[in-house]
């Protein structure tokens, strides 16, 4: 495939030191550019768990230490003292 892109002079300056840092071509750092960001976005999709961590989604609840166990009583006691009028 064939790429013709236009740099501002700022990505142009940028490409320009990556060139003269690593002696590559120009598509050699196109390329290593794809590869790194490729990857980056595959590592972001893989890990659902982090990415919930690292919004705050994780953790960010607090209740009964024993839900699991006893959440059919919690659930009813917390019903009952919501609609309970008597």
């Amino acid at each position: 495939m064939r790429i013709n892109a236009r740099l501002d002079d700022e990505y142009a300056d940028k490409l320009a030191f990556i060139q003269q840092q690593t002696n590559q071509a120009v598509t050699d750092v196109i390329k290593s550019a794809l590869e790194l960001y490729y990857q980056q976005l595959q590592q972001e999709q893989k890990n659902p768990f982090s990415m919930l961590t690292q919004t705050g989604f994780i953790g960010c609840g607090e209740t009964h230490p024993d839900l699991s166990v006893n959440y059919k009583s919690i659930l009813r006691d917390g019903l009952k003292t919501k609609y309970d009028y008597r």
